[in-house]
């Protein structure tokens, strides 16, 4: 009780590795441990968008606790502003039933899936010849506009 008292009393961590976690945190969690893991989670790998994948064994490690670990982060559709932000929940605190019903996967792209990616286009595309810039085979752009 004294130590939520004091998590009360002192608010939420100032460390600028929290901006990755979405509040509210499990009750019985503290910030300390959080930054704790989110440090082995980016010493693994530092790119904070594979935080969704890193960040459960991290948090297992810590606190000894399987919790889970949602993925919040927004994008625009240009890709200009990205913000990363992860929900970590205990059991299905926070889950809303269309999240479950997504067709696109939420993780970050592997560099594996990558090359598997490059692999399959190569395998489609005739002896010797890259991919087709034109989305249909004879397609071409139009010309130019001219101004009269």
């Amino acid at each position: 009780m004294l130590k939520s008292l004091v998590r009360t009393f002192r608010g939420p961590s100032r460390d600028p590795r929290m901006t990755y976690i979405s509040r509210p945190l499990p009750r019985d969690l503290p910030d300390e441990q959080v930054v704790e893991a989110i440090e082995m989670a980016l010493a693994g790998d530092p790119n904070p968008a594979s935080l969704v994948e890193t960040l459960p064994a991290a948090l297992k490690r810590v606190t000894g606790r399987d919790l889970q670990v949602m993925d919040r982060s927004v994008r625009d559709v240009t890709g200009a502003y990205a913000k990363i932000q992860i929900m970590i929940r205990d059991g299905s605190v926070g889950s809303w039933p269309g999240y479950a019903a997504t067709s696109y996967p939420l993780i970050a792209p592997s560099p594996k899936a990558e090359a598997t990616r490059a692999a399959i286009v190569a395998a489609d595309a005739p002896d010797g010849e890259t991919a087709a810039a034109a989305p249909k085979p004879g397609w071409q752009p139009p010309p130019p506009a001219t101004h009269s």
